[in-house]
């Protein structure tokens, strides 16, 4: 260990016993919130970070379409499947939260369209609150680390008047004690709050972006396969008819 670390260590051992019995639980009113905050990241991957959300979903209609150039050799039946095969592709390529939850949607809506509204109506409910989880605690520890420096500063003005009741202005050490105790407190209580205020409302900003695009790639997928449908049935019914004139 350097010189370095020994003295940060030792100026942080110091900073603890001087801010009195309220520094136990701001520490612990920390450690509960940014633990809470970090599973909530790992929950939401990459997502967190990555400023093309928006494009994951603009990206999948632009597949589907097929950029509205489709062989002129190829039928509507095979052109589709090769646009879901792209589209699925990317998605499973892409990393984060929402490709994988669109790309599951995606695979179900293949099989069964029914089947996939069902799907997302219960899986967007279970996502939201899978995302949400542990974020209240987050919020109820950054609201009461700032309260238990408040504390702290009522119990370091009481050492000080206590100080001052029995030796008068003549131990300034003494009152130096119960001053350094009540700011001590006070300025952790309010770096503990600080960022995690800020950070809470980054990820709720986050989650209800996910959320937003989950709807719309939800709505996206569901209109593709409907309008593929009702292709599919008309071109069955212009053969049929084509077969009853034959």
């Amino acid at each position: 260990m350097t010189d370095f670390h020994y003295i940060f260590i030792e100026s942080l051992r110091n900073t603890y016993e001087a801010g009195g019995v309220v520094m136990l639980p701001i520490l612990l009113a920390g450690v509960i919130g940014f633990y809470f905050l970090f599973a909530s990241w790992l929950r939401i991957g990459g997502d967190f970070f990555r400023q093309d959300i928006a494009r994951v979903v603009k990206r999948m209609q632009k597949d589907l379409a097929g950029n509205g150039s489709v062989g002129e050799n190829a039928t509507a039946c095979e052109s589709s499947e090769q646009r879901e095969k792209i589209a699925l592709a990317r998605l499973r390529k892409r990393s984060g939260f929402l490709s994988r939850e669109l790309s599951y949607a995606f695979e179900i809506a293949q099989k069964d369209l029914q089947s996939f509204r069902d799907y997302m109506q219960v899986r967007l409910m279970k996502s939201v609150r899978y995302m949400e989880q542990g974020n209240h605690i987050v919020a109820v520890m950054a609201s009461a680390a700032p309260l238990l420096g408040l504390l702290g500063t009522v119990t370091g003005m009481v050492s000080t008047f206590e100080v001052i009741t029995l030796y008068g202005n003549q131990n300034p050490v003494l009152m130096a004690d119960g001053i350094s105790e009540a700011l001590i407190s006070t300025q952790s209580g309010l770096l503990i709050a600080f960022p995690l205020t800020l950070l809470k409302q980054r990820l709720d900003e986050r989650i209800e972006i996910l959320k937003q695009e989950m709807e719309l790639g939800a709505t996206v997928i569901d209109n593709y396969f409907v309008s593929k449908g009702e292709t599919e049935k008309n071109s069955t019914s212009l053969q049929t008819e084509g077969r009853d004139l034959t």
